[in-house]
């Protein structure tokens, strides 16, 4: 027996309680499904998506009619959105995980409109006005390796339409600097 503080917990109680929470930890990243996994086990195990939009929607896609996007944000306070795709038949087609460097450059200027920013990334964790733009800054956090914390920003004007991106670093709550503009 090993002591922890005020409470005596055995070797093997401690074993088995760390192995339930990696495996809770391994349940909660969608973009892990395999393909063919019907969309009912997806909801038993992740549970209602934020948001679910029809797949041909997303853009960029052409899967077949009847498809559907399940989409499991942890925006505003987290820094991953995952997409799952389901065919006609509700069977996962793909999987991932869009806070990612590559799926931003996805993002067509003058092409896509708030629908399509929505369908790929979900609701933003913050929508801003700035002065520098007229319309909309829509901002999503998101990490990039060795914990990097950032902002993906998409300026969208008055008619819907994207007008640029922008990726900056995520400000630090503890940076004193912040905390003084505050007061």
């Amino acid at each position: 027996m090993r002591i922890l503080g005020y409470f005596q917990i055995s070797t093997w109680r401690l074993a088995w309680g760390v192995g339930v929470l990696l495996l809770a930890a391994c349940a909660g990243n969608p973009d892990a499904l395999p393909s063919g996994t019907p969309r009912d086990k997806v909801l038993a195990t992740y549970g209602m998506p934020t948001a679910i939009w029809p797949l041909q929607a997303a853009a960029g896609r052409s899967e077949e009619r009847g498809g559907e996007r399940l989409q499991y944000s942890n925006q505003p306070w987290g820094q991953q959105v995952y997409n799952v795709d389901l065919d006609s038949s509700g069977r996962v087609v793909a999987t991932a995980q869009v806070m990612t460097q590559a799926a931003f450059a996805a993002v067509q200027i003058d092409q896509w409109r708030t629908q399509d920013v929505q369908h790929a990334f979900g609701k933003p964790a913050l929508i801003a006005r700035v002065h520098s733009f007229d319309g909309i800054v829509w901002s999503y956090r998101y990490a990039e390796p060795f914990g990097l914390n950032k902002q993906f920003h998409v300026f969208i004007d008055a008619t819907g339409l994207v007008k640029r991106t922008q990726v900056t670093d995520e400000p630090d709550p503890a940076d004193d600097r912040i905390t003084s503009l505050r007061r």
